[in-house]
């Protein structure tokens, strides 16, 4: 959703399947270093190094983000 892609690509199902539970995907370049880190993180393999909502929040590509703006 960030930058109008998947990241996570395979021509057969199995291995789409085989690389989303590897963690073996691949991002655009002309994403900002701080939205690649926060995707590595929220595609993080590991539940216990994944970034969960307060980690997310507090994420530096959220620095300037209005609160006022969510819709509630």
């Amino acid at each position: 959703m960030l930058y109008g892609t998947v990241p996570f690509k395979a021509a057969q199902m199995n291995d789409l399947h085989r690389s989303i539970i590897e963690g073996k995907y691949t991002l655009k370049n002309d994403i900002s270093e701080e939205a690649r880190d926060l995707i590595s993180h929220l595609l993080e393999v590991d539940v216990k190094d994944r970034f969960g909502f307060n980690e997310i929040i507090k994420h530096k590509w959220f620095v300037n983000f209005d609160n006022n703006s969510i819709i509630k």
